[in-house]
């Protein structure tokens, strides 16, 4: 369409006795249109249009799925054991068996002013068990 509204365009600007006439022009328009053609896969105008539709492709959000929905539950533990000391001795471990884990740490600072100042004036319990229970809700 670009192409048949510049003839046009041309012819009516065309004077043939003074040797002006379109034929030249419509060449350069030509040879410059089909260069544009031919390079332009390799520009950097094509590659961020077909970036862009690798992102629209993979920004898609996903179908919701037919069924009701699920709920499942796991229940961690967390233990903290704290003996005696001046709290020189610090650690914990965990581990963790499907969805449920467990984790227990050590630290002797029973004896420290600032944690017994912590507990208002009492020793810290030697073990604190403190569960969690994790629910999972997908719909």
């Amino acid at each position: 369409t670009f192409f048949i509204a510049f003839d046009n365009t041309a012819s009516s600007l065309e004077i043939p006795s003074l040797s002006l006439t379109k034929s030249k022009a419509i060449q350069d328009v030509n040879g410059k249109l089909n260069n544009a053609l031919l390079t332009f896969p390799d520009s950097p105008a094509a590659k961020i249009k077909a970036m862009k539709k690798v992102e629209a492709a993979v920004s898609k959000k996903q179908q919701p799925k037919e069924s009701g929905g699920s709920i499942s539950a796991a229940l961690d533990l967390v233990a903290m054991v704290r003996p005696d000391g001046f709290g020189n001795l610090q650690g914990f471990a965990g581990y963790q068996f499907g969805q449920h884990s467990v984790t227990v740490g050590v630290h002797n600072d029973a004896d420290e002013p600032s944690v017994i100042a912590q507990f208002g004036g009492v020793r810290p319990p030697f073990l604190r068990v403190q569960p969690k229970l994790k629910l999972d809700v997908e719909l």
